[in-house]
């Protein structure tokens, strides 16, 4: 780090970081005004050609219906296919889009083709999208354009219109947008504008867009391509091994025509970014590839990232405090004008100036991401997504039906399944949770537990909150009631439970718990869900949560009786607390968690939709004394804490911790205003956990 204390190294520090920001504010290519947009109203297409969208999905089953169902609500004049690939899921991905379909208009086309196995030399998206291509060159031999989105991404009813008049206007071989992330939570508007800021700085969009300049770039989520350009580089196969494939798609096709990018207005990703880890988990997977491998790349990103980001504000803050203007006024200077060229980004995704300031603490947690995605380069862990590595080192997986040697990479860009711990961790990473972080202070075996139990739970979840019938839920949910049966008499056949296999033996996993789970799904799973009173209420929470402790404590090492006592109070702690806080959210699902026996002598009319219901004054007293019933859970789970092994429990510490300062702020909010969400700033989750898992 860069010593500002010692004034002639501050002052050039500071100098050279407030010269750099001037030249990437005027000779940077404008990068910064993030104005490269979509035509609103293009010219009408007189005649327009066929399209053919490109739809790869694995485990997808929660976003792909509203992804295939927007492309079938488009409303480009022409005729439009959609490829759905299924790769190999196992969450009901291809049910999924069969609900979507509904009655498409007249001149759509569905089709859902099952993937075959990966083979040797493709990563896992890139052998879906192939398939895809395939399937339609055999079926659509006419399409002009092909369309590759994901499945998270819902397009708006112009979008293809608006892609294909660029496209057709211009004679471009490639047009790419740049879907609107996710950006709800605290760590998302933290960090995905400044993503967006990042990509944009390492392509600017003015020089990918200008024929006499080599830069080139895509975004994934949408991309329309000519057919006849895509063949001419050698098609999908030609990037089959990339993990930054978009780019070096664009790089292929530049080569020979023209490429635009631009950002989008009206095509948004529906995949969560609810906490630290799971933004962590998408950088770590590509950062070093970007880097390719270099150290000495990576020394130069780190100190590039260091004087831009970071000397701007620490000059700034010693110069305020020590009085010394030759350092505090250019560092100060240098960071307004990097908040103001982030502005243009901020306001894409709704967000006030003053959140410019905050870029330098995103830089720095960026830059923590680009070193350990180094960090597992070399440690042989290789990136990891959908429970499939790309490059590391050849493992042996053992313990249980876990026993066969899988192949995780003998070189960059080589994707092979992972086995089933590797598909638990990636369960984990990609739900967006404070979990993750939250086990990370466990000690391996104990971790890979937690993390087991955890994709379960997860699985189990997303079926109770799938929006399918009640029926088919009820069936997954048989089917998981099945592989437990399995799983506790050695035979389980999923990669989760097959995970589990290990953790069951080792600390002794009880059976009936993972029962109680699935019987908790099974009550979230109705088409509309009221508690009758309280000790239904509790029962509820002993289902979806105790339950859970209890698994937990066991693999904390906790005895019985601690344990037992631990997973009761902490359980029904933390679900009163998401109960309340998600109020919003279960109401859009029909679901109400207050118990009508307190609605009712609050008099409150039951028989009234939640948010009606939620309204009335006797709603608020139900809740205050479910708020006042988790205060006194956490106090109770908190003095079990204190006579624990501290070691044992930071775990269950920094959860409760977290969970605690969100009921603090719920009812500091208050009742009334119960459609304003409330959750814990990213920087004191940081602080909780460090607090609690390391200090």
């Amino acid at each position: 780090m860069i010593d500002l204390s010692d004034s002639l190294p501050g002052i050039i520090a500071a100098a050279v970081a407030l010269a750099a920001w001037c030249w990437l504010a005027l000779l940077h290519g404008g990068f910064w005004r993030a104005d490269a947009r979509l035509a609103e109203s293009p010219p009408s297409l007189t005649s327009p050609p066929p399209v053919v969208a490109v739809i790869p999905a694995r485990n997808e089953a929660l976003t792909v219906g509203a992804a295939v169902a927007a492309l079938l609500d488009q409303d480009y004049p022409g005729r439009l296919s959609v490829v759905v690939v299924d790769d190999r899921s196992d969450d009901g991905t291809a049910a999924a889009v069969q609900a979507a379909a509904g009655n498409p208009r007249i001149d759509r086309d569905l089709r859902v083709v099952s993937g075959a196995p990966l083979p040797a030399g493709w990563s896992g998206k890139l052998w879906a999208v192939q398939q895809g291509v395939e399937d339609a060159r055999a079926s659509t031999s006419e399409a002009t354009y092909v369309l590759l989105t994901d499945a998270d991404v819902v397009h708006g009813p112009d979008v293809l219109r608006r892609l294909v008049a660029k496209a057709e206007g211009e004679a471009l071989d490639l047009v790419s947008l740049m879907v609107l992330l996710r950006c709800r939570s605290g760590w998302e508007r933290l960090l995905i504008p400044a993503f967006v800021f990042f990509f944009q700085k390492l392509y600017p969009f003015p020089w990918v867009n200008d024929p006499g300049r080599r830069t080139a770039a895509a975004a994934g989520g949408c991309i329309l391509v000519r057919r006849h350009a895509l063949e001419a580089v050698g098609g999908v196969a030609a990037v089959r091994d990339r993990l930054i494939d978009d780019c070096a798609l664009a790089e292929l096709v530049k080569r020979h025509g023209s490429v635009w990018l631009g950002l989008a207005d009206d095509s948004r990703s529906l995949r969560a970014y609810d906490d630290l880890g799971s933004v962590w988990g998408m950088v770590t997977r590509t950062a070093f590839t970007q880097l390719r491998h270099s150290a000495a790349l990576l020394a130069g990103t780190v100190l590039g990232m260091t004087l831009l980001y970071l000397v701007p504000p620490m000059a700034a803050a010693w110069g305020a405090a020590t009085g010394n203007l030759t350092v505090g006024v250019p560092g100060g200077v240098a960071w307004l004008l990097m908040a103001a060229l982030y502005r243009p980004t901020l306001r894409l995704y709704g967000l006030p100036a003053a959140w410019g300031l905050a870029l330098p603490a995103a830089a720095f947690l960026f830059t923590l991401m680009t070193l350990d995605s180094a960090r597992r380069h070399w440690a042989g862990h290789g990136p990891a997504w959908k429970g499939r590595h790309y490059g590391g080192r050849r493992v042996t997986s053992g313990g249980g039906c876990c026993n066969h040697t899988v192949m995780q990479g003998t070189q960059a860009g080589i994707a092979v399944d992972a086995d089933a711990d590797d598909c638990a961790e990636a369960v984990v990473r990609r739900s967006g949770t404070s979990f993750y972080w939250a086990m990370r202070v466990l000690d391996p075996e104990r971790r890979r537990a937690m993390y087991a139990i955890y994709a379960f739970c997860r699985e189990v979840d997303d079926i109770a909150d799938d929006a399918g019938l009640v029926t088919e839920k009820r069936r997954r949910l048989a089917a998981w009631r099945q592989e437990i049966e399995a799983l506790f008499e050695g035979w389980p056949s999923s990669l989760v439970a097959r995970a589990l296999t290990t953790s069951v033996h080792r600390f002794g996993l009880r059976k009936e718990d993972f029962v109680a789970i699935i019987d908790g799904m099974e009550m979230d799973a109705a088409d509309r869900l009221r508690i009758a009173d309280v000790d239904e209420l509790m029962l509820y929470c002993d289902r979806v949560a105790c339950a859970v402790g209890r698994l937990s404590s066991r693999v904390f090492g906790l005895d019985e009786a601690t344990g037992g006592r631990l997973a009761d109070s902490l359980g029904k702690a933390l679900q009163l607390t998401n109960i309340l806080r998600d109020l919003d959210d279960d109401a859009r699902r029909d679901r109400l968690y207050l118990p009508a026996d307190m609605l009712a002598a609050s008099g409150a009319n039951t028989a009234d939709g939640p948010d009606e219901v939620l309204r009335h004054p006797g709603a608020r007293e139900v809740c205050r004394h479910l708020a006042d019933r988790a205060r006194a859970c956490f106090a109770d789970a908190a003095a079990v804490l204190a006579r624990c092994d501290r070691r044992q429990v930071r775990a269950a510490t920094i959860m409760m911790e977290i969970y605690r300062r969100t009921l603090r702020r719920l009812m500091e909010r208050g009742w009334d205003r119960w459609l304003e969400p409330v959750s814990v700033p990213p920087l004191e989750k940081l602080w909780v956990a460090v607090r609690y898992g390391v200090i």
